[in-house]
């Protein structure tokens, strides 16, 4: 160790959080965009929080000394490896083995000071469980608050046709109570559109007074009474819709009338004039996946001084629209290439980030192994749940109904009922003898790593065979059958 580093202060890196879960705890990440966690043994918990930032090496290591009686020269051992580690790191303890991000302990000169984390908190009485991914407590809900829309598009992935009774907002605001005494981390609302509900404000203003800084995404023009209301009660950052400002796009993509375009166009000119950062994604068809679309957009957003990111996502499949129509108004292949060479190059000259999004199954990803074995985690039933208008909870926001994914209403049970009920256990907990002697899930050697480790989309198995068939396989497993619906780009 560099004498030079000797008074310099360390803190456990804050792009990381750690969450006690019962039985483990959990290291995850503070940009709720990043989609991570591990399991580790509270031991290291505790380890970890001792470096708030307030104290040198040497003080750290006295501290380690006293708390779990062991020399300075074995703490220093133990801790060594995570200090500004450049690559993950894996070590054992109590016959464990354990693996850690980079850079898990800084060093930093500033006065900064971590107030949430301490000893206490990840103390916890074994036996401990490192193998199961469900999380004992949800980490994350999302609030659907109603299917109302302003616009009606083409592509929309909403259960429209439902009818509801809507959650009445003293039971919305009980809710979002007991997700802070439960240290429920994150708390979303969508729609439809938010600002279509009647207490918005009143629903908005809950979520903040309780720590909550929720995802807001909208594709309603805000008036400026709005969004002066938004930026009084200290709403940092936004997602706004934008396709296009062609007001004929608009209208074919949207059903939208004639002055929604000029009304989104002052909306973003006076968020941006509130100084509130803005996250503006475009989901394309093939009428606006086009260099002239997608320029005249990116034209019009360097004349704001506060956009964050554009995203440029392209359409998927929706549950609630024909398949034939999905095909007839997807981009063609040969636009996804010109377009990614055309914001090539404007990345060059943009001081705001351009995304490329395309999460379309093409056709060379269905029954492909490295495609499954290196799927993402699919995280319904496993960190959160999702609300509908009505207070049922569906373990992903596009399922919507489906009495298959349903595993409680919150209108009658609490979020801790609702996340313990015996749907939502054995939803996750799946037996091989749940599935059909047909189904190869049924007799695959891998099923509980499968099952209980990534999981399958569910939404995607849906797509591809059908609501009757959920329990089919994943379209990407190698196993899977012939799809019953052509879902792929």
């Amino acid at each position: 160790m560099q004498n030079s580093h000797i008074e310099r202060k360390i803190v456990f890196n804050p792009e990381y959080r750690l969450k006690a879960d019962i039985d483990r705890v959990i290291l995850m990440s503070s940009d709720r965009n990043r989609s991570f966690f591990r399991f580790i043994h509270p031991m290291y918990a505790v380890l970890f929080s001792i470096f708030k930032g307030n104290k040198t090496l040497p003080e750290s290591l006295l501290e380690i000394n006293k708390l779990f009686d062991i020399s300075e020269d074995k703490a220093m051992n133990v801790i060594s490896v995570f200090i500004e580690n450049e690559k993950d790191v894996t070590t054992e303890y109590d016959g464990q083995y354990f693996s850690f991000p980079k850079k898990i302990l800084l060093y930093h000169d500033d006065h900064f000071v971590r107030e949430d984390i301490s000893c206490n908190q990840y103390i916890l009485d074994p036996p401990y469980n490192f193998k199961r991914i469900r999380f004992s407590i949800p980490n994350s809900v999302l609030l659907i608050v109603n299917l109302s829309c302003v616009t009606d598009c083409i592509y929309c992935y909403a259960n429209r046709e439902k009818k509801y009774t809507p959650l009445p907002t003293d039971r919305i605001l009980q809710i979002i109570d007991e997700a802070k005494s439960m240290q429920i981390e994150n708390f979303d609302i969508s729609g439809g559109e938010l600002f279509l509900h009647k207490d918005w404000q009143i629903i908005l203003k809950s979520l903040l007074t309780n720590g909550f800084f929720p995802y807001i995404s909208i594709k309603i023009p805000l008036t400026k009474t709005m969004i002066d209301t938004l930026y009084d009660m200290g709403i940092k950052e936004i997602q706004i819709s934008l396709d296009s400002l062609n007001p004929d796009i608009q209208f074919n993509n949207l059903n939208v009338n004639g002055s929604y375009t000029e009304k989104m166009k002052k909306s973003l000119q006076y968020i941006d004039s509130k100084e509130i950062k803005m996250i503006i994604k475009g989901t394309h068809t093939r009428y606006t996946l086009t260099p002239e679309n997608i320029g005249e957009v990116i034209r019009f957003l360097k004349t704001l001084k506060n956009v964050k990111r554009y995203m440029i996502s392209l359409i998927g499949v929706t549950l609630y629209k024909p398949i034939n129509e999905y095909h007839a108004i997807k981009p063609e292949t040969r636009q996804t290439n010109e377009i990614m060479g055309y914001i090539n190059d404007e990345r060059k000259n943009s001081y705001f980030e351009i995304v490329f999004d395309n999460q379309n199954i093409n056709k060379s990803d269905i029954c492909n192994y490295t495609e499954f074995k290196e799927r993402s985690l699919c995280s319904g039933n496993v960190d959160g749940f999702v609300i509908l208008p009505d207070g049922n909870v569906t373990i992903c926001e596009e399922l919507y109904w489906s009495e298959h994914f349903i595993i409680g209403n919150v209108a009658e049970s609490s979020i801790r009922d609702v996340w313990k009920s015996e749907k939502a256990i054995n939803l996750w907990n799946l037996q091989q003898n749940d599935f059909p002697d047909s189904n190869p899930c049924s007799s695959c050697q891998d099923f509980d790593n499968c099952r209980k480790g990534k999981g399958v989309c569910w939404k995607m198995v849906v797509k591809g065979y059908g609501w009757n068939n959920y329990l089919h396989l994943d379209p990407r497993c190698p196993k899977a059958p012939e799809l019953e619906y052509d879902i792929c780009f």
